[in-house]
């Protein structure tokens, strides 16, 4: 009975649990919380409704038509009837456009397959150098009785996906040669050199690279080599995302104590042996959050392509409002681009998440 009295009176009173307690605590701590919390309710209060509005009760539903949308007050949707395939393949010819699709979900499939699989380093390897040959395959033709299709016609979703996915694919073991070869290398030339490349990829704008890569880079190449522009700019994408990476990979690094280089060291491990069983797991675990990160903004970044006039989505998307009857519905164009990056970054950013509860960060 004793017993039972104490453990009633070790519960926290009522005033400290609960839903009313975290409230107190989180939104109305203090005098400026509550200014604060009561400021970004009215704001909710008044941008949700007119978003609902705009998008469901005013709008114009897929079955109607651009006349109907003159009169509406809120989104057209029959826009996005006529338009989706433009803006998800632009000018890519429209009764081949299967294969455009099913690329892209190749290229879909080998991300999912990455996040959800844990196979063997030389099977992803392998996995995606096939995934890439398919993709590569399905849109150009020539092929499997497949008519041929120039990349000047490759627009939209699966430009976005061969930029953005690849790109960052290569860049990651590039991006770990060189955090490596800044951190640790005992051969002077090679520490300056990827200190070098390094500092100069990250001292100067992503445009100014895509820049180099589409004009100089095809001058460099060996006489009678052409390259096309779209793998000219892949090129220059992989190598800027590489600097940010290897700085990433290199935090990690820093962060390890010098013990575990010591007891790999006492091990009698060589270098190669220490790097991939003992220091780069630990440092690749360290550095989560950050390459997470990277990997993110690289991802929106390639949307700076339309600069260089690579057609990615952002570009289809005003082809297809630039038609003189769709004049007027860009917006339902770019809310249908923004939920395409809103969703494939919160995927990504919770898959980060997931690692780093896995791996106990």
């Amino acid at each position: 009975m004793e017993t039972n009295k104490q453990k009633h009176l070790l519960l926290p009173p009522k005033s400290e649990v609960g839903v009313f307690h975290w409230v107190r605590k989180n939104l109305f701590n203090s005098f400026f919380d509550s200014i604060v919390t009561i400021c970004v309710v009215a704001f909710l209060l008044w941008i949700i409704p007119a978003i609902i509005s705009w998008m469901f009760i005013d709008a114009v539903g897929f079955g109607g038509n651009e006349a109907l949308c003159r009169s509406a007050q809120g989104a057209c949707w029959p826009f996005m009837r006529e338009k989706a395939r433009l803006i998800l393949f632009g000018t890519y010819p429209y009764d081949q456009q299967w294969r455009a699709a099913l690329a892209s979900l190749v290229v879909i499939g080998l991300v999912g397959t990455f996040m959800l699989k844990r196979l063997r380093v030389v099977w992803m390897i392998l996995l995606w150098v096939v995934g890439g040959a398919l993709f590569i395959g399905l849109m150009l033709g020539s092929i499997m009785g497949l008519s041929t299709v120039q990349t000047v016609q490759w627009n939209g979703l699966p430009i976005f996906l061969l930029l953005a996915v690849f790109s960052v694919a290569a860049a990651f073991p590039l991006g770990i040669i060189l955090a490596l070869a800044r951190f640790q290398n005992q051969h002077l030339l090679i520490r300056s050199l990827a200190t070098g490349y390094i500092e100069l990829i990250r001292g100067i704008p992503l445009l100014t690279v895509l820049f180099m890569g589409l004009f100089i880079l095809p001058m460099i190449m060996p006489q009678g080599f052409y390259l096309e522009p779209l793998f000219a700019i892949l090129i220059a994408l992989m190598m800027f995302h590489a600097a940010y990476i290897a700085e990433d990979i290199r935090g990690g690094l820093q962060i390890l104590s010098r013990g575990q280089f010591e007891a790999a060291d006492s091990l009698g491990f060589n270098y190669r042996y220490k790097v991939v069983l003992v220091v780069l797991p630990q440092a690749l675990k360290k550095a989560l959050p950050a390459i997470f990160n990277t990997l993110i903004g690289a991802y929106k970044d390639t949307s700076l392509v339309v600069i260089v006039g690579i057609h990615d989505m952002l570009s289809t998307a005003k082809m297809a409002y630039s038609d003189p009857g769709w004049q007027k519905y860009g917006l339902e164009a770019y809310v249908f681009v923004g939920i395409w990056y809103f969703t494939s970054c919160w995927c990504l950013s919770a898959y980060g998440r997931h690692l780093e509860k896995k791996q106990n960060y």
